[in-house]
């Protein structure tokens, strides 16, 4: 996807305390992932060039298959490494989104994914983006950027049960040890034009599709008061699975 890479570095307006941090913190990071990207692509054009050499030395390279092996990996890592510098720096201008243009919704949750998705897995949770069926058009919202992703984090924190600490859970915490959380952007009835959210279909850990289940866990049951206190839509979907469905903060579609 196309964005800006410009790095804009003039003197910030005089704005409130967080507005300013915010500002700060998007800028440097901005200005790093641009950088980083630049190196990744210095060691990607270094690693096809030393591909195009050793090709061309043929077979009588001494440890040419060990060569190529490892030249491969570079080029995987590298772009491993580019998707998440351009995540990162797509995340690093999320404060410059004011609420005011409409965006792709789809696109925000592309990114929140590729970067949460290692904390998630640390839990031994996988996250997933569902992607957008049939030929409707993209969920798009106006919502302030930051905000947009906080009550994601906030959410995806719940299912993972770092976010079972307070009242609104019964005081427990039971982090996540397996399950899967998967990620769509949606619009359901409410208001005309309908309301623009999440919706994240959780399956804790130890439960399977179709195995008949339907009685839900206690950490399941906390996770569910958690969503609510979020502000999300709780539902049980199939089995002891569980579907929310988080609106979009302040936002219309």
């Amino acid at each position: 996807m196309a964005h800006d890479d410009t790095i804009h570095m003039a003197a910030p307006a005089a704005t409130g305390g967080d507005d300013a941090a915010h500002e700060c913190v998007g800028r440097l990071a901005a200005s790093a992932t641009h950088e980083l990207q630049n190196a990744l692509a210095v060691i990607r054009e270094s690693a096809g060039l030393m591909q195009d050499l050793v090709s061309l030395c043929g077979e009588g390279l001494p440890h040419r298959d060990r060569l190529c092996t490892m030249l491969a990996l570079i080029q995987e890592q590298v772009a491993r490494g580019g998707d998440l510098a351009w995540n990162l720096n797509r995340l690093a201008h999320a404060w410059e989104e004011d609420g005011e243009a409409p965006r792709d919704l789809g696109a925000v949750l592309e990114e929140f994914v590729a970067l949460a998705r290692r904390g998630c897995a640390m839990r031994g949770v996988e996250l997933v983006l569902a992607q957008q069926g049939g030929d409707g058009p993209a969920v798009r919202v106006s919502a302030p950027g930051l905000a947009l992703r906080a009550g994601l984090l906030r959410a995806v924190r719940c299912c993972l049960g770092e976010g079972l600490t307070d009242d609104s859970a019964g005081g427990s915490a039971r982090p996540a040890t397996g399950g899967t959380l998967v990620l769509r952007a949606a619009l359901r009835p409410g208001k005309p034009g309908g309301v623009p959210g999440v919706e994240l279909d959780f399956t804790p850990p130890g439960t399977r599709a179709g195995s008949g289940a339907t009685e839900l866990s206690t950490s399941s049951a906390d996770i569910a008061r958690c969503m609510q206190a979020c502000g999300a839509d709780v539902r049980q979907a199939e089995g002891a699975q569980l579907r929310f469905f988080l609106p979009c903060p302040d936002c219309t579609a």
